[in-house]
């Protein structure tokens, strides 16, 4: 049986994986929660509730940045709040995970039609960083019929973007593939850009650095840049700022750095909505005038509730 002190360990890959999408991440981490579920004869349903809590705790904590990760989490323990037997938290759990799963299955095809009728036929698209939802949308609108090439740079210093490339062209898209500096050598030729959502809120929304000189860039030259997310990576404005806790090693961007030399690795960064085309969700083509309704429908689990800064 697990035990809480192997909780750390069994989220670390989590914590490690620096090349996922937030969505792609969530769906993995649903394994850690039934793997804290199963075999818990010996324990009582106050234990069994503890032990979720710690396991969701621990997910957020490991990819604060990630909204998907937090809602399940919550859901979980919104869920199992009143329940009173072992067998009703069971129930409960599984059935909260279930519904999790399919809502980012189902969100996911919905996009993805949006998504196929803003890509201009015989065109340059650009992708930023790794999102398992912008690849389905691309792949989608390839099985479509649809041709196009797609445009990447290697979103450093994961270098998620080469999963990109090779994901894409796996499945039959023609990538062109270039380091980030290069962004504005490439990019002017480009009708249409994409990125994907870690977590969004009133302020905002977090992607991979690197998304914010690629929205500049996309105003300055005229090309619409649309963030792909299911509406599972709305959050409340408190909880927007936790990605501001997810400081990586400095070794993941330079090795073994001078004497004097502070190394800044901060993946995350917030892109204002004005500098987007819009927010491609499973709800439609939002504005930043459409997030209020959803964020403020938002209710969290008494012990996931952060201190709020803003009125």
């Amino acid at each position: 049986m697990y035990k809480l002190e192997d909780i750390p360990e069994m989220v670390l890959p989590i914590k490690n994986d620096l090349t996922s999408g937030a969505a792609e991440i969530a769906l993995r981490a649903i394994n850690i929660f039934q793997a804290m579920l199963a075999d818990t004869d010996e324990l009582g349903s106050d234990q069994i509730k503890e032990r979720l809590k710690v396991t969701a705790q621990a997910l957020i904590d490991a990819q604060p940045a990630m909204a998907p990760l937090f809602h399940m989490s919550n859901a979980v323990l919104m869920a199992t709040s009143n329940c009173q037997t072992i067998d009703e938290i069971y129930r409960a759990c599984d059935t909260a995970l279930m519904e999790f799963e399919k809502r980012l299955c189902d969100s996911a095809s919905q996009i993805a039609d949006l998504v196929y009728e803003l890509i201009p036929p015989g065109e340059l698209v650009f992708a930023y960083s790794f999102s398992s939802t912008v690849v389905s949308c691309l792949l989608n609108a390839r099985s479509k019929g649809r041709y196009f090439r797609v445009v990447c740079t290697e979103s450093r210093p994961a270098m998620e973007g080469r999963k990109l490339a090779q994901v894409l062209a796996n499945g039959g898209i023609e990538v062109v593939h270039t380091f980030d500096t290069a962004m504005g050598l490439i990019l002017p030729s480009c009708r249409v850009a994409f990125m994907g959502t870690d977590c969004l809120g009133r302020p905002g929304l977090v992607n991979k650095v690197g998304s914010w000189p690629l929205a500049l860039a996309c105003r300055e030259l005229g090309i619409p840049l649309y963030a792909v997310t299911g509406t599972e990576k709305f959050v409340t404005d408190e909880r927007l700022f936790e990605f501001e806790k997810h400081d990586r090693p400095a070794q993941e961007v330079w090795t073994d750095p001078p004497k004097g030399v502070r190394v800044l690795n901060q993946q995350f960064e917030l892109i204002p909505f004005s500098l987007l085309a819009g927010i491609v969700t499973e709800q439609g083509i939002l504005q930043e005038k459409d997030i209020n309704q959803y964020v403020s429908k938002l209710a969290v689990h008494e012990s996931l509730k952060l201190e709020s800064s803003f009125s």
